[in-house]
């Protein structure tokens, strides 16, 4: 009987915690050159939405090209 109030205590506990509320992911702001600043990518307080905001501010550039295929 102990294995199934085992099995009993871990799915609940994966219920319970599941059903908890997480902390509120900031919105990404508008990707634009004035939000694109490095001083204003640093006011983002989550650091997730933080670097996806990054990324996309990135990816917006025409500079970004990828590195010539090398045959070794």
């Amino acid at each position: 009987m102990k294995p199934n109030k085992t099995l009993f205590f871990v799915l609940f506990t994966a219920l319970v915690g599941a059903c908890s509320p997480d902390l509120p992911i900031q919105e990404i702001p508008v990707v634009n050159d004035e939000n694109c600043k490095p001083e204003n990518i640093k006011k983002i307080s989550d650091k997730g939405t933080q670097q996806k905001f990054a990324s996309e501010c990135l990816r917006r550039t025409s500079n970004f090209k990828p590195s010539e295929k090398r045959e070794w």
